[in-house]
């Protein structure tokens, strides 16, 4: 039997009580102090675990939900089916969801970056975002026998990765209009399911009209 790593419970609580705060009052209004007594620790475990505020921000940013890059992996694959590889891109949206409050926090933190930028959104955008959106343009190039990714291509690609951001962005919405939809984690299951039937349906209608265009055009 390995031994508990002593280590992984402090610093867990001192990031999700940095989230919490970072997510609700900003990078600005958050103190290192006030961190370290809301998560009752001395401010030398911050240090000790993140070095700074800037190092803590940055955690709480990137850790409890990972990164979109990560999640390439689950939809990348030479071998695997359009509907795999679409249930694969698109858990990447569902599965957190299944956190419950955690991701609100991450998705208000994220919020706030966008409105009150520290420089990580657009490091999120160059480093992460971009080469997740390659890799989808990849996918939809092999399955539609594409040797470039075009305009449309790209609007496909955005289209359907819009309904796993809407899920983040549009959670309060979604539960005030419709909360079964997403209130147990079956029903993000089904969620899931009629995602990727939807993003069939998206790239079968760019397939027909890009074959009509063919068409029309010979």
């Amino acid at each position: 039997m390995s031994t508990p790593n002593p280590d992984i419970q402090p610093r867990e609580n001192i990031l999700l009580t940095a989230l919490k705060l970072f997510s609700e009052q900003g990078y600005e209004r958050t103190t290192v102090r006030q961190i370290a007594k809301t998560a009752n620790v001395n401010v030398s475990a911050i240090s000790y675990y993140f070095g700074d505020k800037n190092g803590l921000y940055k955690a709480a940013y990137t850790e409890p939900m990972g990164c979109p890059s990560d999640d390439i992996p689950l939809f990348d694959q030479q071998d695997m089916s359009l509907e795999q590889a679409l249930t694969g891109l698109l858990s990447g949206f569902v599965e957190p969801m299944k956190q419950n409050e955690l991701v609100r926090q991450c998705i208000r933190l994220h919020m706030r970056e966008i409105i009150e930028p520290t420089g990580l959104w657009r490091n999120t955008i160059d480093n992460e975002i971009t080469p997740h959106h390659q890799a989808l343009l990849t996918v939809l190039k092999q399955h539609l026998g594409l040797d470039n990714a075009d305009d449309d291509l790209h609007r496909l690609a955005f289209c359907i990765v819009s309904m796993g951001v809407h899920l983040f962005a549009g959670r309060d919405v979604i539960e005030k209009l419709c909360p079964q939809l997403i209130e147990t984690e079956a029903a993000l299951d089904i969620m899931l399911a009629r995602m990727v039937m939807f993003a069939i349906g998206m790239i079968e209608a760019e397939t027909a009209r890009r074959k009509g265009r063919v068409c029309s055009n010979s």
